[in-house]
């Protein structure tokens, strides 16, 4: 059959689509095939990791199992402080993370404590300092947003007081019993993240003046640590109110 070159030129050109069509799905079909071993390895690794945490995480309930036995936050514990007897929960003893009020009544020492003669926990403290500090985390247990805030204990005699204060830091209690938080000074408050208590951090997207400001007490802050991140510009020092 007679053919022009003009239709040469079309069959040329319809063959070379062809064959980039073809060169172009196989390359698809190529990706395709890679992206798909990819998400295998990547569920693979995800599914590693997952059985890692929940292997760590069993590892960690039977070390805290070995360690506490059945000792629960729930616990009533009978004290016996300086001669008198008082009933508190574990989780009112443990409720200043990292004090060693904490750790000594944690369940991990419990057989290793001193006990008076009928069992109780013995407490080598006067009832009238020890006291008012539990009564001082029980109430904060039941604080609301809606109650009034709790105040710190304070005695009226200073030289209780300043025994007080004493007993407070043996017990790594201070910033428990008298806490302080962060307040935004000067700034954007949206510029702001600001953590309370235990953590005392702060986030600011801006520059902003922030202070240390005491919480239910009036202690005076004499001195205090900043520990810096990702700072510009940073200025710390003491306000001036007058």
């Amino acid at each position: 059959m007679p053919f022009s070159s003009s239709d040469n030129i079309r069959r040329y050109h319809s063959t070379s689509q062809m064959s980039k069509f073809d060169s172009d799905a196989s390359s698809l079909d190529e990706t395709l095939a890679n992206l798909t071993l990819i998400l295998k390895q990547k569920q693979q690794t995800l599914e590693e990791r997952e059985h890692e945490i929940n292997r760590k995480a069993a590892a960690l309930e039977s070390a805290k199992s070995q360690l506490f036995g059945d000792k629960s936050p729930s616990d009533v514990l009978h004290l016996n402080v300086g001669g008198t007897c008082i009933a508190v929960l574990r989780r009112t003893l443990t409720s200043v993370e990292g004090s060693m009020l904490a750790s000594r009544f944690s369940g991990r020492w419990d057989d290793s404590l001193e006990r008076d003669k009928n069992g109780n926990l013995f407490i080598d403290q006067p009832i009238n300092l020890f006291e008012p500090m539990i009564n001082y985390l029980r109430a904060k247990a039941n604080e609301t947003p809606l109650g009034p805030p709790v105040k710190s204990p304070h005695l009226k005699e200073y030289e209780a007081r300043m025994d007080f204060y004493r007993m407070v830091e043996f017990y790594g209690m201070s910033l428990g019993i008298y806490p302080c938080n962060i307040e935004l000074y000067r700034g954007d408050v949206g510029c702001a993240d600001i953590s309370d208590y235990p953590d005392c951090s702060v986030t600011a997207r801006d520059w902003s003046t922030f202070t240390l400001q005491t919480q239910g007490h009036e202690r005076e802050i004499i001195s205090f640590e900043v520990v810096l991140g990702n700072v510009e510009r940073m200025q710390i020092g003491w306000i001036n109110e007058s």
